[in-house]
């Protein structure tokens, strides 16, 4: 939240800075012109950029389109836009949290902008009351106007009090103390505010300065807000013919009798630098029209400040557009009607119960797994065993692990991928025996070296396991997408320090794990505890291997290749653990050494840098999830 917060501002503040160069380049023409300007700048404040980039990147396109986004829009483009919409999410998040204040700078944040928002909405609300209380005292007055008129009693000038229904309330005697023609003069003023509509716009600043009160240019401009709608009004008040030395004496004679509104969302005639506006007033000079080349700037500015956004969410989309679309693709091509299980028994988990066919052990008593998670699965031909297994779990392995993978949500554990299911379904564990005589899942089960499950596995743990699920439990689930914070993984300034694989460094066969002063598995991938550190080894991966293993067991978020590197390393990562990478496995593969010499690592942002050479860059993309509809308890066998 901070850093989304800090972007907007950053943001805001650049807006604004170009607002007011421009400007600088209007400053001979309209006033109105100058007003609008500032107004957008003022409104930025309440419009994040991120909505718009947002509604962008929800941009349906063809296959054309996504070919286009492949060659062109592709992951540099993708991750430039991403940077510029989001530059400073990396340095919030690599800020190293020292004995607990940063888990307290948020709260105190929250408390001081509290205490400023409060301060600025009382003070407003007093002065608000006070001409709330002048308006109710006030009493008709007879003077042709296309508004209400009131006379009031205090010492508050001539005002438009409302936003939707103005009231012009002026204050009483000043019919006798202000000449007809000057009279007319302020009328004219105060007219020109109401169709303008002045008050709604200037309670939109206030709002923006309640919001944002600790920002000084916010302040800044209300202050050119002021300025240049009384100098709109005044353009107006001359372009309609009153006399120039006629209405400068009613303005000083307003001025010197009485009070200015205490509300900016009173529009009055004695706003701005007095001064100033006199100077102007009685000079007369007429102003320059936009040439053709200003309205051409002023249009070039409009479309880049609604279009920049919104070509940054698209060119985002773009990028991940391919992906998935082929995941959308595969789930939705015509496939033939997929085999059941010719028979299942599905019986409550119970002490006893055990791995495999055969139920011995005692799985059920010793498991302790997380709520919904746990289980047993094996795999023989035509049958399938499942032992003491939670609904998370299963839904995980048949619709995820053996379905279609989820967009870039390779979590390590079920509750992180699957959401909505009831309280109810995450304490009964299932051990489930069933066979098919389907053809393909009497086939070997045994998985092939290298290549990982074969047919009959994954079509029993697939599409099978998703059948018996559906019919029995009544399980009905969707997809859903949304944008979710992400890391890409790129390379650093200095470049990578890879060790590339080399023939013999790994055993193709061996046992899935790295021995001390040995040689690892070829392919495999763990995360000790090194003393008071955590690691994270590879034997022979390839980066977007490990981009997928610092998503599933280091990271508190998934983590995209963008290195453009091929091949396969042998990778040895040492970090230390804080609040960006949560324990993820077993609690006995988190716990540090207390009785260790072995000094703490550097965080996993500095750690990837000097020890691999590359770096961790916070972006935004698509991530998938399952939703649960509808699930109940297992029908009667």
């Amino acid at each position: 939240m901070i850093s989304a917060l800090t972007n907007h501002l950053f943001q805001s503040t650049l807006f604004a800075i170009a607002a007011g160069l421009l400007t600088l380049a209007f400053r001979k023409n309209q006033a109105k012109v100058r007003y609008w300007l500032w107004l957008s700048a003022s409104l930025k404040f309440l419009i994040p950029f991120s909505l718009l980039i947002g509604i962008g990147n929800r941009i349906e396109w063809t296959p054309a389109a996504q070919k286009l986004a492949t060659e062109v829009a592709g992951p540099a483009i993708s991750f430039t836009v991403e940077q510029i919409s989001d530059p400073f999410a990396q340095a919030v998040r690599q800020t190293p949290s020292t004995s607990g204040h940063t888990d307290w700078f948020p709260v105190v944040t929250l408390v001081v902008w509290s205490c400023g928002f409060l301060a600025i909405a009382l003070i407003r609300s007093s002065a608000w009351l006070r001409i709330r209380d002048a308006v109710r005292a006030s009493q008709p007055a007879t003077i042709p106007a296309a508004v209400e008129v009131r006379l009031s009693q205090g010492l508050v000038e001539p005002g438009v009090v409302g936003l939707f229904r103005p009231i012009l309330l002026l204050p009483e005697g000043i019919l006798v103390r202000l000449t007809p023609s000057q009279l007319e003069a302020v009328l004219a003023h105060e007219l020109c505010h109401i169709r303008r509509r002045d008050n709604l716009s200037a309670a939109l600043h206030m709002m923006v300065e309640a919001m944002f009160w600790f920002h000084p240019l916010v302040w800044w401009i209300g202050a050119r807000l002021v300025a240049e709608r009384e100098r709109a009004c005044d353009e107006e008040v001359l372009r309609l013919g009153n006399q120039a030395s006629v209405y400068a004496d009613a303005i000083l004679h307003v001025c010197k009798l009485y009070l200015e509104s205490p509300l900016a969302c009173v529009s009055g005639v004695a706003g701005s630098d007095i001064r100033r506006r006199i100077e102007a007033i009685m000079s007369n000079r007429g102003v320059q029209g936009l040439s053709r080349a200003k309205k051409f700037l002023l249009v070039g500015a409009g479309m880049f400040a609604l279009a920049g956004p919104l070509m940054t969410g698209i060119v985002m989309g773009l990028s991940h557009a391919p992906a998935a679309r082929a995941q959308s693709t595969a789930q939705q091509s015509p496939t033939a009607p997929t085999p059941k299980f010719d028979a299942a028994s599905i019986k409550p988990c119970l002490p006893g119960d055990g791995p495999g066919r055969g139920g011995k052990g005692d799985m059920g008593a010793n498991s302790n797994p997380p709520d919904g998670l746990g289980g047993y699965f094996r795999a023989s031909p035509g049958r399938l065993d499942v032992t003491c297994a939670g609904l998370l779990t299963l839904i995980g392995v048949a619709y995820v692990d053996n379905g279609n993978p989820l967009l870039n949500n390779p979590g390590m554990h079920e509750a992180e991928q699957i959401q909505g299911i009831p309280k109810w379904a995450l304490v009964p564990r299932y051990t489930i025996h069933a066979e098919t005589e389907d053809p393909v899942a009497n086939g070997p089960t045994q998985p092939t070296p290298g290549q990982g499950p074969g047919p009959a596995e994954r079509l029993l743990y697939g599409p099978i396991l998703q059948g018996l699920l559906e019919e029995r439990f009544q399980l009905k689930i969707r997809r859903v997408q949304e944008q979710a914070p992400m890391y890409a993984l790129t390379v650093a300034k200095n470049g990578p320090k890879l060790k590339p694989l080399e023939d013999g460094d790994c055993i193709p066969d061996g046992p899935p794990r790295w021995p001390a002063g040995g040689k690892p598995r070829c392919g495999w991938v763990g995360w000790p505890t090194s003393g008071p550190n955590r690691t994270l080894l590879g034997g022979g991966i390839t980066l977007q291997r490990l981009a997928t293993s610092l998503s599933q067991f280091v990271l508190d978020r998934n983590v995209i290749d963008r290195t453009g590197i091929s091949g396969s390393f042998l990778i040895r990562l040492e970090y230390a653990p804080d609040e960006n990478t949560p324990c993820k496995g077993p609690a006995s593969r988190c716990v540090a050494d207390p009785n260790t010499d072995i000094p703490p690592g550097a965080t996993i942002f500095a750690a990837i840098e000097q020890q691999l050479g590359l770096k961790l860059e916070p972006i935004k993309g698509p991530k998938e999830h399952i939703v649960i509809d509808h699930v109940e308890p297992p029908s009667a066998n």
